[in-house]
């Protein structure tokens, strides 16, 4: 009995881990084909394995040694972020919605959304091939909850989802448009499709908790760090899991 018990919540966590484990992976294979846009995404990967003529680097072995072992310690940091970050998650969301929720597409959101964290982060560029897939698991989550009957702040209806995405594409499109002028590339195309994914699944009275918490983030990083640019997608990530958190214990 305590090891049908044991077994599938190691598999879980081994599940969690490994999620975040392949994040930097997954980030470092998109960034070989930057700027990585759902069309040219497909198109670089053929040219990549069918070119007879690829380019090869020598690296220095020191540096190469400290790379691959910071780049283990990166892939480690995301393993325990998301074996934490989902248990607690868990634990939480069974204890506060009675119905079924679907946990695996909820899931496969916040990986989505951490993918594209570590990914602006690191190259400051959020790919479509994130964004979309972002943008349909939150619809699937507002269809299924509509049709199983689920109520909960984690989840809106068909039709505020879909007047959510059309509202925050041209809020943020507005937003992006008149960034512009001032530096074209500190709001782009890639934040806007990520905060249109994200009121998809949320709604666009929780994206303005998100984007006042990101703001707040980024004042705090601008004070330490005391740069001019910093990456949205990250901020955005921060953003989601405190105010996720924050709905579920004030309603628990």
């Amino acid at each position: 009995m305590f090891m049908n018990r044991i077994l599938p919540l190691a598999l879980y966590f081994a599940i969690y881990f490994l999620s975040g484990f392949l994040i930097p992976v997954l980030s470092r294979f998109l960034m070989k084909f930057y700027p990585c846009s759902m069309h040219s995404y497909f198109g670089d990967i053929l040219k990549f394995y069918f070119n007879k003529n690829k380019i090869k680097l020598k690296h220095n072995k020191q540096t190469h040694n400290i790379l691959k072992k910071q780049y283990f310690h990166h892939k480690l940091l995301w393993g325990t972020l998301y074996l934490i970050l989902f248990g607690i998650l868990d634990y939480l969301i069974p204890n506060y919605i009675n119905k079924s929720f679907p946990l695996t597409l909820f899931y496969i959101f916040i990986f989505l959304l951490g993918f594209s964290a570590n990914i602006d982060f690191r190259c400051r560029l959020i790919p479509d091939i994130i964004t979309f897939p972002l943008l349909m698991v939150a619809f699937l989550i507002s269809v299924y909850c509509q049709e199983q009957g689920i109520f909960t702040p984690l989840n809106i209806s068909t039709i505020n989802s879909i007047y959510s995405t059309i509202g925050a594409y041209c809020l943020c499109f507005i937003l992006a448009l008149m960034f512009y002028f001032k530096n074209p590339y500190s709001f782009g195309g890639g934040d806007v499709k990520l905060l249109t994914a994200i009121s998809a699944g949320i709604g666009m009275e929780n994206l303005s908790w998100i984007l006042i918490f990101s703001f707040m983030f980024a004042l705090l990083f601008f004070i330490t760090k005391k740069e001019k640019y910093v990456a949205l997608a990250p901020l955005v990530f921060m953003s989601f899991i405190v105010w996720i958190f924050m709905k579920i214990l004030i309603n628990i």
